[in-house]
């Protein structure tokens, strides 16, 4: 990132890095496996990235006024339903906080500039734009300032605000110090000094969801419920819009195949949802002693916000239009007849870890190792392992592999069928699990050839194949999937976002 000399990391993180975003955690539960690989078909990936394709072909430009998302059949997302969407699911959060007190800060400043009649002129802007090109081509950023805007998705005139606000923030800070105007001073030095002014100032806050139209005070700085809904909306990454629309018109069509159920059946269908996500967090070794309240609540969210959540809205109905079609005989019917599929993903497994060195038939220059060269170094590491203890401290120290080496190289559990987990590694496993039916515990594979390396693979404690009752769960789950996808494809989705 290219960090101007002398702004405050608020005006950056304003500009450059928004800070709302990510998926939340009730967002992939409650699509329940409809987006993961390990569920879905071959034909699903292909289908998949059709879809990413075909959803850049429309141009926003092609939306009526005030419609951010669309498909056939079913009513368009308007952009206040969409703000009233991500006010609940952001605002409380900690990006959503910190997005507020961003705001906040922003608007003082534009106010004490008001105040104390200080004025950036569009020649002062065009200086320090000037200024900040010359650095960036400096620093080898090809096509300079507006290239690097360009790629970082940053309109050019809401950067020219912020550098305004920032040189506001610089002048006013200057002024509180008793320095002269071109005087440097330190992103430290106009922190304190922000800092100290709000805290001067008498704060309040209004209740969520901010029902009276205002969200905070501070003297006599208002921030109406609009205004921080737009900031939010515009510092949240476009795919998690595109997502968060998706999802709004999924709950649209899974209600449309639930035509007669009563809103008091989607209440009880939701009250169900909760209730399983209540246990669920209950049993989880991580929250004990921590109430479900408790641990929405230090995530920002509360049982109304799920409520209210597109994603947990077509759970409830999708788990509620499975429980309704199918019976215990029907789900094991379906199971009996795609056994292989479902216990190749979700039987008997190991838990495993592995150790990668990058290895080419032909090395080169990026890769200057071949298999031979990284089987020979597997082999003396291997005779150093003497336990788990040893394969984790020499794989966070050696392995290649970025993603499991931060992990002591946790693989998870390897099944017969699991797609996450390379082949011929789970070729490897089972065939030493097939001919050892005994404790596999501390077991090192290997060397193991792969398409970009060799691999040391340790093996954990076996997971026996679940009863009916684990399977039946995977295979409703499997059903709940099956039917979120018939509701609404992908492909067929257009937003503004794209």
């Amino acid at each position: 990132m290219l960090v101007p000399p002398m702004w405050s990391s608020l005006l950056l993180a304003a500009a450059l890095s928004p800070p709302v975003g990510g998926a939340h955690e009730f967002d992939l539960r409650a699509l329940e496996s409809a987006r993961q690989d390990t569920r879905t078909r071959s034909s699903g990936g292909s289908e998949a990235a059709g879809s990413d394709q075909a959803a850049q072909d429309d141009s926003a430009a092609d939306f009526p006024p005030g419609i951010v998302a669309r498909t056939e059949g079913l009513a368009p997302v308007t952009s206040d339903e969409l703000d009233e969407t991500l006010l609940w699911r952001h605002a409380l959060t900690q990006p959503g906080r910190a997005s507020l007190r961003q705001l906040l800060e922003v608007r003082v400043l534009d106010a004490l500039a008001t105040e104390r009649k200080i004025v950036v002129s569009a020649a002062d802007l065009n200086a320090r734009f000037a200024t900040l090109d010359a650095e960036a081509r400096q620093s080898g950023q090809a096509g300079g300032l507006e290239a690097f805007l360009t790629e970082s998705g940053v309109p050019r005139e809401q950067f020219r605000e912020y550098l305004r606000l920032a040189i506001v923030h610089e002048r006013l800070t200057r002024s509180a110090l008793g320095l002269g105007l071109d005087a440097p001073v330190t992103p430290e030095h106009q922190e304190e000094w922000l800092a100290g002014e709000l805290e001067r100032r008498p704060y309040t806050e209004e209740p969520f969801p901010y029902t009276d139209g205002v969200v905070a005070r501070s003297g006599d700085v208002v921030i109406p419920r609009g205004d921080y809904i737009t900031h939010v909306r515009g510092q949240i990454e476009a795919e998690v819009l595109r997502e968060t629309c998706y999802l709004m018109l999924l709950e649209r069509g899974v209600q449309k195949r639930v035509p007669d159920l009563s809103e008091e059946g989607i209440a009880l269908a939701l009250d169900a949802e909760l209730g399983r996500r209540r246990v669920e967090a209950g049993e989880d070794p991580r929250y004990q002693g921590v109430n479900y309240e408790q641990l929405l609540q230090a995530k920002g969210l509360s049982p109304e916000a799920l409520r209210r959540d597109p994603a947990i809205r077509a759970a409830a109905l999708a788990h509620w239009f499975i429980d309704r079609q199918h019976t215990d005989e029907s789900l094991r019917a379906l199971y009996a007849a795609e056994r292989d599929w479902f216990d190749g993903l979700f039987g008997e497994g190991v838990a495993c870890s592995a150790m990668l060195l990058n290895a080419l038939e032909r090395p080169n220059e990026m890769v200057p190792r071949s298999f031979e060269q990284a089987d020979a170094r597997l082999v003396e590491l291997k005779g150093q392992i003497e336990g788990p203890a040893d394969f984790e401290r020499i794989t966070r120290q050696l392995s290649e592999d970025r993603a499991t080496r931060e992990r002591g190289g946790a693989l998870g559990i390897a099944t017969r069928g699991n797609p996450q987990i390379p082949s011929a590694i789970r070729e490897a496993i089972f065939e030493h699990l097939d001919s050892h039916p005994g404790d596999v515990t501390g077991t090192v594979l290997g060397p193991l050839r792969l398409a970009n390396g060799s691999v040391l693979v340790l093996l954990g404690a076996r997971r026996a194949a679940p009863t009916w009752d684990g399977m039946r769960e995977h295979v409703h789950r499997e059903l709940r999937r099956r039917f979120l996808e018939e509701c609404l494809e992908r492909k067929g989705v257009r937003t503004k976002f794209d």
